[in-house]
């Protein structure tokens, strides 16, 4: 039987068998995979949208196939079918042994399933399985395990296979299940020692915290401490606190490996929170307001305790580098002072300019220049907008935006912090210039860094900043509320400012690295397949067709 021939063509039995078998076969797929790994993504409609996929590919040389018959009254059509059915048979491999099943055997005994049965389905209702076409699409077939076996040679220091990496990641973002690439993280994990800087002021019966963490959020949902700041507030609100969770420096080397160290390490945070007391009133020097270069610096003493903002905004700005804060701290011990740095994180898509050195000697005039201010009793007060109710988009985390006033005889300065991950550029300044109306001074617009949002949004950085999700306006107009409540909320406030060390694993450089090279590896072995697979299976698609 000619079976794409215009003379004989498919019997409506045929056609309805092959339509039949797709969806049949999706539903067998997914639940032979899920015996295989119950935690892999595969569902009913992925595996109905490969098959779509396949028979759509599987159509192409077929369709050629068609015409040729017509013109030659070879029996093209034929031979491009059982050609084809090998062809779809190696992509459903590929995708198969990529994102749902790690052992490549087994990938390819699953594929077979579906072009397979539409091959037995034809050759039982009477057409003719040629032997040629079998052998070119064999070779087809050949080609792509091979590929696959190379991109399983690929691997990582400790030995994991790029597919599994790619499976660990599909299964992180497609179905939430980070277990597998948690564990990856943990091979390279090393313990070290976390400074974690803690201000505790107590105004009225309120008492606010503000924690300078030591470990970096990341690297996205649901991996890691992707969701630090969230952690550390609720923790600290089992015990009654106002937390505000500021950004420290360093970046993603600094994510502990899985949540649940992420979580013991936010316990650790309100355990000592619990052990800390104030006595007498508050003092403060500042805050005082530098620029070098871009870069802004907001510096406020409490004591021999002095903390430090730096922000780029309006332009570019990233992750601080952990080593610039070392000529600072020189220049703060050098003074008798302790530094806790903060990087505001709060430009994310400004104007990109190159960032001006900040010496030891800038650093030490800038701390001796608020060494200079009189010590003033200041009162506090606080409102966040999880508390009033304030509704806000997709921009900002469950810590809300909160708003602290820090009122002296002759001065009030607001530090407004959002649980975000950074902010869109210029509302820095916008902000500023709204509180500057109230006769408000700003000492910084800081965020938390949040990765709660990262890899979840349609962006082209997969999150929406502050400022973003909600609207410039709309956060602007929060911040003005939130300032009128905390306003009125001042009251004389205790302080205590308080550091503390403890050992967690953080995954270092060493895993992105290698992640990184993997990939960037196994793309170069993508591509130059491509390049040569392509014009290969062209070549098997005509000499199949003249067979």
């Amino acid at each position: 039987m000619e079976l794409a021939s215009i003379a004989r063509p498919l019997s409506l039995e045929i056609i309805g068998a092959c339509i039949i078998t797709a969806p049949v076969a999706a539903f067998l797929l997914t639940g032979l995979i899920r015996i295989i790994d119950r935690k892999s993504i595969a569902s009913a409609r992925r595996l109905f949208g490969l098959l779509l996929v396949s028979t759509l590919i599987w159509i192409i040389p077929l369709t050629l196939g068609v015409a040729v018959s017509s013109v030659t009254g070879l029996h093209a059509g034929t031979n491009e079918f059982i050609f084809g059915a090998f062809l779809v048979w190696g992509f459903e491999s590929i995708i198969i042994n990529g994102a749902f099943v790690r052992n490549t055997l087994m990938a390819l005994i699953l594929a077979a399933i579906h072009p397979l049965s539409i091959l037995v389905i034809v050759v039982s209702a009477g057409g003719y399985l040629y032997l040629y076409p079998a052998l070119t699409g064999i070779l087809a077939l050949v080609l792509m395990v091979v590929f696959l076996l190379r991109l399983e040679n690929l691997k990582t220091k400790h030995g994991i296979p790029a597919l599994q990496v790619l499976q660990a990641f599909l299964k992180t973002w497609v179905v939430q299940e980070p277990d597998d690439l948690e564990r990856y993280f943990t091979n390279y994990a090393r313990s070290e020692s976390v400074v974690t800087d803690v201000v505790l002021a107590e105004s009225g019966e309120k008492r606010i915290v503000f924690v300078l963490p030591g470990v970096h959020p990341g690297p996205f949902f649901p991996v890691g401490s992707y969701n630090l700041s969230e952690l550390i507030r609720r923790a600290l609100q089992v015990k009654g606190v106002a937390p505000i969770v500021l950004h420290g420096t360093g970046g993603h080397e600094r994510n502990t490996p899985t949540n649940k160290l992420a979580a013991a390490y936010a316990t650790g945070i309100s355990e000592f929170v619990e052990t800390l007391s104030t006595s007498g009133r508050g003092l403060m020097r500042g805050p005082v307001h530098d620029k070098i270069g871009i870069t802004n610096i907001t510096s406020v003493a409490f004591g021999n305790n002095i903390i430090s903002i730096i922000s780029n905004s309006p332009f570019l700005s990233d992750d601080l580098d952990p080593t610039s804060v070392t000529d600072a701290s020189a220049a703060a011990a050098k003074l008798g002072l302790r530094l806790s740095m903060v990087d505001a994180h709060n430009s994310v898509d400004g104007e990109s300019r190159p960032q001006s050195q900040i010496t030891r000697d800038d650093w030490e005039s800038i701390f001796a220049r608020v060494l200079t201010l009189p010590e003033r009793p200041f009162s506090v007060g606080f409102a966040s907008s999880t508390e009033m109710g304030l509704k806000l988009g997709s921009d900002v985390s469950d810590g809300g935006i909160c708003v602290t006033v820090f009122a002296t005889d002759d001065a009030k300065n607001v530090l407004v912090s959002a649980d975000s991950n950074n902010a869109a550029s210029g509302l820095r300044e916008r902000i500023a210039e709204e509180l500057g109306k109230t006769g408000a001074g700003l000492v910084e617009l800081c965020t938390s860094d949040t990765h709660n949002f990262a890899a979840r949004n349609r962006t082209s950085r997969g999150y929406f900043a502050l400022g973003e999700g909600s609207g410039k306006d709309a956060v602007v107009e929060a911040v003005k509320k939130l300032a009128a409540a905390a306003e009125n909320k001042v009251a004389p406030c205790a302080l205590t400012v308080a550091r503390f060390e403890m050992e967690t694993q953080l995954i270092g450089t060493e895993s992105l690295d290698d992640f990184a090279g993997l990939t960037k590896d196994a793309i170069t072995l993508s591509k130059g397949y491509t390049r040569m697979f392509v014009p290969v299976i062209l070549l098997l698609t005509a000499i199949t067709l003249f067979y």
